[in-house]
């Protein structure tokens, strides 16, 4: 279902690339949806994993705009270079700014991982989307915000995805 048919007061699960199409202007529903995650018209919710992922993305993303990687590998090339880690700033402040929206953030449990076992078996997800649809079952949230395709063969989930991109 498209993005923008999600509806006020819902309960939903968003994806690490949500944030990253939002962020990098890249998805004007992507924005939308995290502004109406920020005035609390739709509930929000992230996994402590999904977070960790969007940092990283961002910290890599803005070593490559500083042109400081260039290997088919930034993760190993940038944490050979420390004091440029230290000196990235612009990523802290969007992590900062998504810390500070009002979205819920939710850290995996043991169950999570028993239960993204099975969704895997089952619907072919790889670990963090089985693990996010995991907690959102958990939780008992039945939306996911995602642009992967992927969330669409869960059963008892409603996949919401931008088609702006």
């Amino acid at each position: 279902m498209n993005l923008t048919k999600l509806p006020d007061d819902e309960f939903v699960m968003l994806d690490a690339n949500i944030f990253i199409y939002a962020l990098q202007q890249q998805s004007q529903q992507c924005i939308q949806l995290l502004r109406r995650c920020a005035e609390e018209q739709v509930i929000g919710y992230i996994a402590d994993n999904i977070l960790a992922e969007v940092m990283h993305t961002l910290m890599i993303a803005e070593a490559r705009d500083n042109n400081w990687i260039t290997s088919a590998n930034p993760a190993r090339q940038l944490s050979e270079q420390p004091k440029r880690v230290m000196a990235l700033l612009r990523y802290e402040g969007f992590l900062r700014d998504l810390l500070n929206m009002g979205l819920r953030l939710e850290s995996l449990q043991r169950e999570d991982f028993i239960s993204a076992l099975a969704l895997q078996r089952q619907s072919g997800l790889l670990t963090n989307d089985a693990l996010m649809v995991a907690m959102a079952m958990r939780l008992r949230i039945k939306s996911i915000a995602s642009a992967d395709q992927a969330f669409r063969r869960v059963k008892g989930i409603v996949h919401y995805a931008p088609d702006d991109l």
